[in-house]
């Protein structure tokens, strides 16, 4: 039983909601089989419609309308019951069941694939109201009574239509409406502040750092105009070799990949005190596995304070002065690493890349003066800051989203 009532409602508001059949409040068309479309009927942006794929749809509900497919204008025209319009809703009604899209703006023209039905609020209903419903726990539950012993899971659009949901007065969805699609508004331009800010990041990476074969970064602060000096790592680092004597316990067990201290609980090691290596602040430790960014394994910088590593990752230290954040950002970047670690690497197929622990201190890269690596440290260590905010403030309204959607909507039971 659905109690008629949510917890939380806006002031106003205090008739029970109704039981509604999706069909009642929506328009519900798809693409119909003889019109289905084959890949040659694709064509270049600017010469037909988007047709938009489950693939154009984002774990919010937005719906992208870059790097889309498109349809030829006569396969667009020859069915005009599927042109989307903003306010339509997207629900994936085959294999990828339960992808859900709100059309919020629309600056092309557009269709839908046919693994989509088109669902056209109707004037009886808010259209974001209804998306939520129809992306809500209790309206999916449904959807997986029907389509969940299919192995390609198919939903009828008349099916469909049957599915309930509980719906206020037109006035009441138009409230909550416009509350969550602000809400999933500060959301996306939170998210999108945060990539903005990570594709920058990764830009000024390539730009304030010198390229291979090269004497001087493209960019550099007002001031500095000396040559970066080529120097060994064996001028700059040696090698750590400080057992555990005991100092460290399993709460400060470093994870070298995350560079974070582990959870006790999850720390195995029964030999924290005689198996493991001390990890100082400052320090470099070595982790072989590769990756599609880390082609032979990596250095990471300790930047969170002391403690131990399994003696697997050989550590290094500063022997002269240097800046933390420069360091880190350094001693990670392929463009000045790569062709160190294929010189002085084991490569393994099967575990983590060994280092040659001494060969790797003969090798030589171009280094900033300490009061260039200070400046560029820091610039760096701005914009991390700036990443993990966007990225709070999004963990914290999504949280509050949540909450409101367990309360403004009724509960079962």
């Amino acid at each position: 039983m659905t109690n008629k009532v949510p917890n939380i409602r806006f002031k106003g508001f205090t008739d029970d909601w109704e039981q509604r059949k999706l069909g009642e409040v929506v328009s519900l068309r798809g693409r119909i089989g003889f019109r289905g479309y084959k890949e040659s009927d694709l064509v270049a942006p600017g010469y037909g419609a988007i047709t938009f794929s489950p693939a154009d749809i984002d774990e919010m509900g937005n719906v992208s309308t870059e790097n889309n497919k498109y349809l030829s204008w006569t396969k667009y025209d020859e069915s005009p019951e599927i042109q989307v319009d903003v306010g339509d809703i997207l629900f994936t009604k085959t294999a990828s069941i339960g992808k859900i899209g709100y059309i919020k703006d629309l600056k092309e023209k557009a269709t839908i694939n046919p693994q989509f039905a088109l669902l056209t609020p109707k004037e009886n209903s808010n259209g974001y109201f209804t998306f939520l419903s129809v992306r809500s726990d209790s309206f999916m539950k449904q959807v997986r009574g029907i389509t969940g012993g299919s192995s390609v899971p198919t939903m009828s659009q008349e099916k469909l239509k049957e599915l309930v949901f509980m719906s206020p007065s037109l006035g009441e969805q138009q409230k909550i409406g416009e509350y969550f699609s602000n809400l999933d508004h500060l959301i996306t331009l939170h998210q999108r502040k945060c990539e903005q800010t990570k594709e920058l990041k990764k830009f000024m990476l390539q730009k304030m750092f010198p390229k291979k074969g090269e004497k001087n970064p493209e960019i550099r602060f007002s001031g500095f105009t000396d040559d970066w000096e080529q120097r060994k790592f064996g001028e700059m680092f040696a090698r750590r070799m400080e057992r555990n004597n005991g100092e460290f316990d399993n709460t400060k067990w470093i994870s070298v990949a995350r560079m974070y201290y582990q959870t006790p609980d999850k720390v195995t090691s029964n030999n924290i005190d005689t198996r493991t290596y001390v990890m100082r602040k400052g320090d470099i430790a070595f982790e072989g596995h590769s990756n599609s960014e880390f082609k032979y394994g990596r250095f990471v910088a300790n930047d969170i304070g002391d403690g131990v590593i399994s003696e697997l990752f050989p550590i290094y230290k500063h022997i002269d002065k240097y800046d933390l954040n420069y360091w880190k950002y350094a001693i990670q970047l392929e463009s000045l690493m790569q062709s160190k670690l294929v010189k002085c690497i084991e490569i393994s197929y099967t575990s983590s890349n060994k280092l040659d622990k001494d060969s790797f201190l003969k090798e030589k890269i171009p280094v900033a003066s300490l009061a260039e690596q200070q400046k560029i440290g820091e610039y760096f260590s701005n914009l991390d800051h700036l990443i993990t905010l966007h990225q709070r403030k999004c963990e914290q309204l999504k949280e509050l989203k949540k909450f409101m959607l367990q309360n403004m909507f009724p509960k079962k039971g």
